[in-house]
């Protein structure tokens, strides 16, 4: 017979002398990772590679601290690497609507946005001071006395030919003027209308024949002030030249070494010339009134001004950079717009850079759900990663529904180190889908959600608690309240032989044993105070759990805890709502008669029943045609159902219950309801590992407490399962005190025993086993169904 467990297997017990101390105030706190040493070797190696494509997807759980694990590494490597270039953008002086991108080693761009700045106030003092000079004005003076004599010779010439014609000529501000002179005479317009008609008509003649002349005194006049304005241009840009020669020669000295810098210092010069009136504007807006120089203006402190994108200034070693929010424009960068008078405004000061350009040179985290969540996002990614450089554009223009005139800034190299955080499926998915991923992502971290509960590794989980609790400024920890935690880290990973890695849940827990230490007023954190957090936990989540229950307990739903009945059994199944899983017993029945050795799983007939369930079925009939009629086929028929349950059913956990609830069936063997059973059978017999062991005892154990523990009630599991046990204390108390029970076992035959009270029997000849065995009874009826079946045969052919 079967023995059941005792409670110091029901879940991890720990050597002291690996827990050695007190309390966590005698601990030093883990400064390193916990475990994890492939994966550690794999983000070494994929930061270490720089070459493209070697980016690296860092895979794990949620909850296991990916975050906090990567960029504590990057930070530390990170500051030991180079510190990347500024990036500043300028006029495109050729092309206005193309702005240029400039680099400048780390920390000069903020000092080149100074110098440009100071550039500019200095050209317009200087420009206006050079203007404002005597010999400047003397030198306009002339050429505009020049030029007025010339005008006026030029005029007089004019005149003296009209007058020689009997038209005299005048000049007026909206142009020339013609009249008629008569004996020396200027003629007004009413001594004009006097005349004889005859006189009249000849004047007007003259008029009319001197109006032609006109037509060429007007161009050549135009053509005069042409020249003129060329001089004074001239004059005004060889005086500018002269002026701020010196001054942008002093800035390219200090950027001698950068050439890009010494070729926009050189367009600069060039185009201040050509935009001298800039200056004048700017200078008179410094002496305009304070709300008249907040007007935007299209002047030479824009017009010259430098847009640092990125700066690097305060950055030591290479950036580390994490998006929480990777939008397109977030990772790209975005072209602002101002709204002016005129309408929408852009231009080159009005680029911002994205998640990118802050890392280039560096790295950026991103978590993979979030960016394949984002429009456009992931498809930037790899087009960035694939140029080797990033293009700041709007979404439009990426759609290619942009139909207005935009900024197209241009591109800045980029070389950066790409890290995606996200889980397993996300990999996997990505690499089916997308054929870009691997290309792009050729490492991969993968990080373990759990680590070997040994001796040393229970050394350094207590050290990690210690930090933890640190990190959150929490009360020490006695040693049982760590002890309590390791069982509770146990209790995550499903395994009394591996401990946790999933630290928010840690954290989570060590954040409220905070509080119930604080209410009952411990200096240190004990472990029943451990133990009140789990509990609470499970009392705010249990609302579900708790309805069943009571259904249970008032007869709604139908469980026996007590007493026998043939063809029924307790199985056990698993619920799951939200972060919460928890164990429900299920009635399964079995039901049978004469027939051709189909076993009906109603669950499928109805379409409740998954893939896994049905096979489980399917391995029934297999196993008992195997085991018991070899030579003969099965001439029963059965129906297996789960009663009152109108959900999905899957997983193959109930088979070894429906085995014995349909050997109770057919042999007529009470089973005892005071045990529930869980289990997976294979064509052997062999039972195998289920999951949720620990939740389906704990819910079965729940409706006998409900009831009142007997002292005979119990559940039975798979031996494998016994390594998977972390149950909760009371369980353990009730084990421990006789009134509850956990059976191992390695074949479906011990169950049988257990559940009947009988020997299952031992095979003793071909098809014959111990007398009155569970097995011969089973065989015996077996036979019996056959012969039925054969008698009715010869009585249908007696018929015939």
């Amino acid at each position: 017979m079967t023995k059941p467990l005792n409670s110091q297997q029901l879940r991890p017990q720990y050597n002291r002398k690996d827990l050695n101390f007190t309390s966590t105030e005698e601990l030093e706190s883990l400064t390193d990772i916990l475990g994890q040493q492939r994966a550690l070797d794999a983000v070494e190696f994929g930061i270490g590679v720089q070459h493209r494509g070697f980016n690296l997807y860092v895979m794990g759980p949620s909850g296991f601290g990916k975050h906090g694990i990567i960029r504590k590494y990057l930070t530390k490597k990170a500051a030991d690497e180079d510190t990347p270039a500024d990036w500043c953008y300028v006029r495109n002086f050729e092309q206005d609507y193309k702005p240029r991108a400039l680099k400048l080693p780390a920390g000069r761009g903020k000092q080149f946005q100074k110098d440009m700045k100071n550039l500019v106030e200095d050209l317009g003092k200087s420009i206006n001071a050079a203007f404002e000079a005597s010999e400047y004005q003397e030198q306009v003076q002339q050429l505009e006395k020049i030029f007025n004599k010339k005008q006026a010779n030029f005029i007089e010439k004019h005149a003296d030919k009209a007058r020689s014609q009997g038209v005299h000529l005048s000049q007026t501000p909206s142009g020339f003027m013609l009249a008629p002179i008569l004996d020396d005479k200027v003629l007004s317009e009413n001594e004009f209308d006097a005349l004889d008609e005859e006189v009249k008509i000849r004047i007007e003649q003259k008029i009319d024949d001197f109006q032609n002349e006109m037509e060429f005194l007007v161009p050549e006049m135009s053509r005069q002030r042409r020249e003129h304005n060329i001089k004074i241009k001239k004059l005004n840009r060889k005086v500018a030249l002269f002026a701020t020669s010196n001054l942008i020669k002093d800035v390219k000295k200090k950027y001698k070494n950068i050439n890009q810098v010494v070729d926009y210092l050189q367009g600069v010069q060039d185009d201040v010339l050509h935009h001298l009136e800039d200056f004048a504007e700017a200078e008179e807006e410094e002496h305009s009134s304070p709300a008249e120089s907040t007007m935007p203006s299209n002047n030479a402190l824009e017009r010259y001004q430098v847009n640092l994108v990125v700066d690097s200034s305060k950055q030591k070693g290479a950036p580390v950079v994490y998006l929480d929010n990777p939008t397109y424009h977030n990772l790209i960068g975005r072209i602002e717009y101002e709204t002016r008078t005129t309408g929408p405004h852009t231009d080159f000061s009005l680029i911002k850079a994205g998640a990118l350009l802050q890392a280039n040179g560096g790295y950026l985290v991103l978590d993979a759900h979030k960016i394949l969540s984002m429009p456009y996002a992931w498809d930037a990614i790899k087009r960035s990663l694939y140029g080797k450089k990033v293009k700041i554009e709007s979404l439009d223009q990426v759609a290619n529904a942009d139909t207005t005139i935009t900024l197209e800034p241009e591109p800045i190299p980029l070389k950066i180190k790409i890290i995606l955080l996200g889980n397993r499926n996300t990999y996997y998915l990505l690499h089916e889908i997308d054929p870009d991923f691997p290309e792009l992502f050729k490492v991969e971290a993968d990080f373990d959600e759990y680590i070997i509960n040994n001796s040393n590794n229970i050394q350094q989980y207590a050290r990690l608690i210690a930090s933890r609790a640190r990190k959150f400024n929490l009360r020490e920890l006695h040693v049982d309240a760590v002890e309590r935690i390791l069982q509770f880290s146990s209790r995550l990973s499903q395994d009394s032989e591996k401990l946790s890695t999933r630290l928010r849940n840690i954290d989570d827990l060590l954040i409220e044993t905070e509080y119930w230490a604080n209410k009952l007023q411990h200096d240190i954190i004990q472990a029943n105070d451990v133990q009140q957090a789990i509990d609470a936990q499970i009392t705010r989540t249990g609302r579900i759990q708790g309805l069943i229950q009571n259904d249970i307990e008032r007869g709604i739903l139908f469980i026996d805890t007590q007493g026998e009945a043939i063809g029924q059994i307790n199985g056990l199944s698993v619920f799951e709502v939200g972060k919460y899983s928890f164990g429900q017993p299920s009635r399964i029945t079995a039901s049978v008669h004469m027939g051709d050795g189909q076993i009906i799983n109603i669950e499928r007939e109805v379409d409740l029943s998954g893939s896994i369930h049905d096979k489980g079925v399917l391995i029934l009939s297999a196993l008992l045609a195997s085991r018991y009629t070899q030579d003969k086929p099965l001439s029963f028929s059965a129906s297996i159902a789960f009663e009152q349950s109108y959900g999905l059913i899957d997983g193959d956990s109930a088979s070894v219950a429906e085995l014995c609830a349909l050997i109770s069936a057919l042999t007529h063997i009470p089973i005892n309801q005071s045990y529930a059973i869980t289990g997976s059978l294979n064509q052997q017999g062999y039972v195998q590992a289920i999951g949720g062991v620990n939740e389906k005892i704990e819910g079965f154990f729940e409706i006998c407490k409900l009831r009142g523990l007997s002292g005979s009630q119990g559940c039975i599991i798979p031996a494998i399962n016994v390594k998977n046990l972390v149950l909760r204390q009371d369980v353990v108390d009730a084990v421990a005190n006789g009134s509850f029970h956990v059976y191992p076992i390695q074949h479906y035959e011990e169950a049988l025993e257990i559940l009947m009270g009988l020997p299952a029997g031992k095979e003793i000849g071909k098809g014959i086993y111990e007398e009155d065995s569970i097995n011969d009874r089973l065989v015996k009826k077996l036979n019996h169904y056959f012969q039925l079946q054969q008698e009715n045969k010869q009585k249908s052919k007696g018929i015939d």
